[in-house]
């Protein structure tokens, strides 16, 4: 498979699953720090708005989010993509790619919002401080997935 050729594998899982596990703490041991941070109640809100994982709202996220940082992480990976990251540093290349990754998040949004749909119109209604939460924690999590990842050699 093209998407995961020369991809140091064991180091993407760790490395995704730790990433994915340290966004989330983050956002709950911040929760309030300068009115930030906090931003899983809204995904809990969202998630009982559309009636789903009635009384278990908590784990699905949890899990959700694992599975959406052990999949978003492969574009990270990918050889192509991580090189061309202009930057030594996986801490660099990781912090990079969590803004990129945001404003890349944000577009998509948008598009879907104006086609209507009430998941994106919920995000991109949140507040400044959670827009800002979520910016900087997409940081925090390319950031630990740069640190961690050990690119395969050649």
């Amino acid at each position: 498979m093209k998407v995961i050729e020369g991809v140091n594998f064991p180091s993407y899982l760790f490395s995704s699953l730790i990433a994915g596990y340290v966004m989330m703490t983050v956002d709950m041991m911040l929760d309030g720090f300068f009115g930030l941070f906090g931003t899983y109640r809204e995904y809990l809100n969202i998630v009982r708005q559309f009636g789903l994982f009635d009384g278990y709202e908590g784990l699905a996220m949890a899990i959700g989010h694992t599975i959406n940082s052990l999949v978003l992480a492969l574009i990270f990976v990918n050889k192509r993509i991580y090189n061309k990251i202009p930057a030594k540093s996986g801490l660099i290349k990781g912090v990079i790619f969590g803004i990129v990754w945001h404003v890349c998040v944000l577009v998509v949004l948008l598009i879907f919002s104006l086609g209507g749909a009430k998941f994106a119109i919920n995000m991109l209604s949140s507040s400044y401080t959670g827009q800002f939460s979520l910016f900087l924690l997409h940081m925090v999590w390319g950031g630990t997935l740069g640190l961690l990842y050990t690119p395969q050699e050649n």
